[in-house]
């Protein structure tokens, strides 16, 4: 402002002072101004410079004023744009969070449904897994014991089959020995007829025959020995239609082809 009224004292043709020294430099005061007449057109020009300066003074302070007020107004806009700038990147720090905040309840909200759905698949899955294997583990059971029963049946033949044996070789024995008695009776009845008819021979003759006719059809020789009581005493067309013995009247369990 100093500079700015000194300039402006410049372009007026006088130096800047104060009253006093204009008054000093004139070589008078107020009263000089009032009572010398014949300064009185150097006065006027004078006073008129100086309502000049003090026009050009108010004006520059009205300047300075206002470029003051313009300043105060610009520091205030300055503070207030910077107040609604942060305001404004809180409100958008704020929404940021908010909707990071509500896709992350989203994503929850979405795994959590997936889970239940992947979790209601994996215990249908698991659920059938677990019937299968029980299945696989009954039919694992069913053939552990059906081989068992397997075994013991064959065990069960294994044993038939020896008693079996033991027994076909028993009436092998029996037959041959009746096949020796009866070849030795022949003999010796023949040679008993050739000497003298004897009738005790030809009646064991014809028991001896009796007792090897089927039981059943009572004309076919017994062939067939009947299991377990070894009864010689059906031919084989006849064994077909026995459930038991006809001599002991022992339910058949088998029945043997004697060679005779």
């Amino acid at each position: 402002m100093a500079i700015q009224a000194q300039l402006f004292s410049e372009n007026l043709g006088f130096p800047l002072g104060n009253s006093q020294d204009l008054m000093v430099e004139n070589g008078c005061g107020f009263d000089n101004l009032c009572f010398a007449p014949q300064q009185q057109p150097q006065h006027h020009h004078q006073f008129i410079h100086f309502d000049q300066f003090q026009n050009s003074s108010r004006l520059l302070v009205d300047n300075n004023a206002q470029f003051h007020q313009f300043m105060t107004f610009s520091q205030s806009l300055s503070s207030h744009i910077e107040r609604q700038r942060l305001e404004f990147e809180q409100f958008l720090n704020l929404q940021n969070q908010r909707l990071r905040m509500a896709m992350q309840e989203q994503r929850k909200q979405h795994i959590s449904v997936l889970m239940k759905k992947y979790e209601w698949k994996s215990d249908l899955l698991l659920k059938q897994k677990d019937e299968e294997i029980a299945k696989a583990a009954n039919r694992t059971t069913e053939l552990r014991n059906f081989m068992k029963k397997m075994e013991i049946e064959n065990l069960t033949w294994q044993r038939a089959a020896k008693e079996n044996e033991a027994m076909i070789a028993s009436l092998n024995d029996s037959i041959q020995r009746l096949r020796e008695s009866a070849f030795l009776s022949e003999n010796a009845a023949e040679d008993a007829e050739s000497c003298c008819p004897n009738t005790e021979l030809i009646q064991d003759k014809t028991e001896t025959k009796k007792k090897m006719v089927c039981r059943i059809c009572n004309t076919r020789n017994s062939c067939v020995v009947m299991l377990p009581c070894r009864h010689l005493c059906s031919c084989k067309d006849c064994e077909v239609f026995l459930d038991s013995c006809p001599v002991c009247s022992m339910p058949k369990k088998a029945a043997i082809q004697a060679l005779i």
